[in-house]
């Protein structure tokens, strides 16, 4: 099998405790090489992929899969470091360029690598801001290149098998989705809480998920065109100090937002998402998916999460997904770009897709700064390109600040 070459450009937390331990169990894959700008995270995860290379190849050689064990223990041993992108790009034949940076420097790290004619794959958010995502999507463009946008909640084990009952017709024609993403924030890291890093608070973040999850579920072949900051809460920074990274520190960026979104299609059917996106703990409603004629809705039960399905007469079907892995929703996003590059696929989340979802969190901003009046997607594009042809190079940064003003301290 023809295995693809990744370079991983970023060696810190989501490469660390996601794409990492997802690595060793995608046979398409072959991780060559690990950028990092700091010396010291690029020798720590050195050192961790060797160690869970060499583990796993432990393992396989116990199982009596020696070639695997080779494998694992040549990809450890071969393994090479760098510490700037440039470096890696002359130096490595790569195929595939992972970008698992801060989100400031997607963007820039995702056009030098596709100017360099490599292949890319980014995390979510795709960029700070619209205007950035578009400079992206010239360079794919250009390049001919493929980019997937990576958002796990496509592969992953619940919303993968939500999809297929909508699609089955389950629930008749779907209406309303209530989806939040919420945990209590990233404290262990300041550049989370940094606007002109992060780009925005949670809702970039974190709602990201939800926002592209939401679309997945209602149907790519719909689109996204009217966003509305949500009513009680909107868009707003619930606490006035955090323990961020080992002291309390003020922070400007939204910890809470809640977010309506309309998916539309040319024939006229719509969805409406009301998503959450927040480091403050979930207060919107429970996940469900409503249709015309009965709704889904997760359970856990015990360690093991059911799929419910309640028809209009409350009749209940539950199907049973087990223990659900968010590694293997990792291990299966890039198992899809390997095999897209492979066959020279476009993937079902690509470059448009995540530009769309960036667009989607800054016209929220923009409705949270009009007093939570709904925003068009198209009304929030001419705004922005407004923005980018009057202030050039500074469009982005400019953009960024006029719409993170409107953030409300609660």
């Amino acid at each position: 099998m023809r295995r693809v070459k990744i370079g991983v450009v970023g060696s810190g937390g989501i490469f660390q405790g996601a794409h990492l331990p997802a690595y060793p169990n995608i046979a398409e894959a072959h991780l060559a090489a690990i950028c990092d700008v700091s010396e010291s995270a690029l020798k720590t995860a050195e050192r961790k992929v060797r160690s869970i290379y060499r583990e796993r190849a432990q393992k396989a050689m116990e199982e009596g899969n020696a070639e695997l064990a080779e494998r694992l223990k040549g990809d450890a041993d071969e393994l090479k470091t760098y510490l700037s992108l440039s470096d890696m790009l002359s130096k490595e034949d790569l195929d595939l360029v992972d970008i698992c940076t801060p989100t400031k420097f997607h963007g820039q790290t995702a056009i030098e690598a596709l100017k360099n004619g490599v292949n890319v794959m980014c995390e979510k958010p795709m960029a700070r801001t619209y205007i950035e995502c578009l400079e992206i999507i010239e360079a794919v463009e250009d390049a001919k290149k493929i980019y997937q946008h990576n958002e796990n909640w496509l592969y992953h084990t619940l919303w993968y098998n939500a999809k297929k009952f909508i699609d089955s017709g389950a629930v008749g024609e779907p209406q309303l989705i209530f989806l939040a993403t919420a945990h209590g924030g990233p404290e262990w890291a300041s550049w989370f809480w940094d606007p002109e890093i992060a780009g925005g608070g949670s809702l970039l973040d974190n709602g990201v998920h939800a926002i592209t999850c939401s679309w997945f579920l209602s149907g790519f072949d719909k689109k996204p065109t009217v966003v509305k900051a949500a009513e009680p809460y909107g868009i707003c920074i619930r606490m006035k100090t955090r323990f961020i990274q080992g002291m309390f520190r003020p922070f400007e960026v939204e910890d809470d937002a809640h977010v309506l979104i309309r998916f539309d299609d040319d024939s006229g059917r719509w969805v409406t998402a009301h998503v959450e996106g927040s480091w403050s703990h979930r207060d919107s409603m429970d996940t469900a998916i409503i249709g015309t004629s009965g709704e889904i809705r997760p359970e856990a039960k015990g360690d093991e999460t059911n799929l419910v399905i309640r028809d209009a007469k409350g009749d209940r079907r539950e199907f049973n997904l087990g223990k659900i892995s968010w590694v293997q929703s990792f291990a299966e996003e890039i198992r899809n770009m390997c095999n897209c590059i492979l066959s020279n696929a476009r993937p079902i989340c690509d470059e448009k897709i995540g530009a769309e979802t960036t667009a989607v969190v800054q016209a929220a901003y923009l409705s949270q700064k009009r007093g939570m009046k709904p925003v068009t997607l198209e009304e929030f594009k001419r705004y922005a390109l407004e923005i980018r042809d009057r202030e050039g190079k500074n469009a982005s940064d400019f953009l960024l600040k006029e719409l993170l003003m409107g953030i409300r301290k609660t």
